[in-house]
């Protein structure tokens, strides 16, 4: 399989989206520590670890406390199994067509695959027996959500096909919340009902279900209750919880990039496409080279404000005009001592601001879309899954998927001249830099402006923050921290 070689250099990029792996690791250890006792936490790290870089994200919810990983697609899966992250892999979405090609050597690596029909189930059965290993299952329910799952009726005759064939074992059952971000929404409870209800339904037919999970983020963070044996937190890893919270949750994504060129503009200066703004007196106008083909969303479009870090401080500045396709304009304002070259953060955390280390290591560059393939580069997290005896896996029978291990619990992230104010230095502004795992968030002056946020992107532009991490696209060089 070949991997896709960038157009653009890297290096002559002047976008970043710089990744605070420590804070990932902060984020899963609070989670952690914050559910009930023998309660696992599987880091969900799907969507290229929610824009982070999967493996970077994998290894940093490890070092966090995170005993299982999640993703969507198989493929995923594998590139994690054979990255050496030793703990329980969890995946569940895939196509017949992918499956035949790549679900024998999930299954030969120990991946637990969810089935939410009879026919996937039968395609993992044909899986598992071409790797001559029993296939961990995990059956769907449909409690509501209405995508992937089997509806309540039809798990009688999965749970009957999964008793009946030798290279399946019946590892849990779960289901996904589709309101557990609106704790007074009582379709929470009504999924909940019908889950339990379908899992003694199940468990008639089929046996012991071993473990059953059911809380994503939204869920962990609000109801206790619902722990069960394995949580499942995505969007909180990478801090930016979806219901209120007291945890410390560290955004662990900022993203940045430099003024182009900075002008001053009389009043009644247009500026974008379809003239959507126009000055409403003489100011200093800022272009930036990022825009919607970048990740930023077009419909946030005079919305949102950015920091601007010049030599006279981190000022906000206004985004004016349409988003275009590579870059924005911002309103610096008349007084603004900005320039060309000046560092600005679309988005991110305080910690972004905290000053390198005179002694850090040098930060690997990368596109987006190779990230995962070629930033990691640091030690494995010496954690092993819990190893248990398999009382299904009988002699003479396919192997056990992860050696017959128990998943581990918790138990055992006008004037359009470019201009150059007076007295700027010549200087380059400085990277950001990130904070250490455990050092304190760092404490701004009152005065500060605050760093925007991927709340604020996603207010203004009416979505939600996952879409916002995500959709920054692979035109923009990751850094890992």
């Amino acid at each position: 399989m070949s991997i896709p070689i960038p157009a653009e250099d890297p290096r002559h990029v002047p976008n970043r989206a710089v990744v605070d792996t420590s804070a990932i690791t902060h984020n899963t250890r609070v989670i952690a520590d914050s559910l009930r006792e023998h309660t696992a936490l599987m880091a969900v790290v799907k969507a290229d670890g929610y824009g982070h870089g999967m493996l970077s994200a994998a290894r940093a919810a490890v070092a966090g406390g995170a005993t299982w990983l999640g993703v969507a697609h198989p493929a995923s899966a594998l590139a994690l199994s054979r990255a050496g992250i030793e703990v329980p892999i969890f995946s569940w979405l895939y196509e017949p067509r992918t499956a035949a090609e790549i679900l024998p050597a999930v299954v030969a690596e120990g991946v637990e695959i969810s089935v939410g029909s009879l026919a996937m189930l039968k395609m993992v059965a044909d899986a598992a027996r071409q790797a001559d290993r029993r296939a961990r299952v995990h059956v769907k329910i449909d409690t509501g959500m209405g995508r992937n799952g089997a509806l309540p009726a039809k798990l009688a005759a999965i749970g009957s096909a999964a008793r009946e064939d030798e290279f399946i074992r019946l590892s849990g059952a779960w289901t996904h919340l589709s309101a557990a971000d609106d704790p007074e929404d009582p379709m929470t409870d009504q999924q909940v009902e019908i889950f339990d209800s379908a899992c003694e339904a199940l468990e008639e037919e089929a046996g012991p279900i071993p473990l059953q999970h059911l809380a994503n983020t939204a869920a962990t963070l609000t109801r206790r209750d619902l722990h069960r044996d394995i949580v499942r937190p995505g969007i909180g890893l990478y801090g930016y919880p979806p219901v209120a919270t007291d945890l410390d949750l560290r955004p662990a994504l900022t993203l940045t990039s430099r003024l182009a060129l900075v002008k001053d503009v009389p009043a009644g200066q247009t500026v974008g496409y379809g003239h959507s703004f126009t000055t409403p007196a003489p100011t200093r106008l800022g272009l930036v080279p990022i825009g919607y083909a970048d990740g930023l969303p077009r419909a946030a479009s005079g919305g949102v404000s950015v920091l601007v870090r010049s030599d006279d401080g981190d000022h906000r500045a206004q985004q004016v005009g349409r988003i275009s396709m590579d870059q924005i304009v911002v309103d610096l304002g008349s007084e603004s001592r900005a320039r060309a070259g000046d560092e600005v953060v679309l988005f991110g955390a305080a910690q972004a601001l905290a000053p390198l280390d005179d002694d850090a290591s040098e930060v690997a560059v990368t596109p987006q879309f190779v990230a995962s393939a070629q930033t990691e580069g640091e030690p494995e997290p010496e954690q092993e899954p819990a190893q248990q005896p398999d009382a299904a896996a009988g002699t003479g029978g396919p192997t056990e998927s992860r050696d017959g291990a128990e998943p581990e619990t918790a138990e055992s992230t006008g004037s359009t001249e470019e201009t150059e104010p007076a007295e700027a230095s010549d200087e380059a502004p400085s990277a950001p830099a990130l904070a250490d795992l455990d050092a304190a968030e760092p404490t701004l002056p009152d005065d500060h402006p605050g760093v925007p946020t991927a709340d604020d992107w996603a207010t203004a532009a009416g979505t939600i923050p996952y879409e916002i991490l995500t959709s920054v696209s692979n035109r923009v060089p990751r850094e890992q921290r």
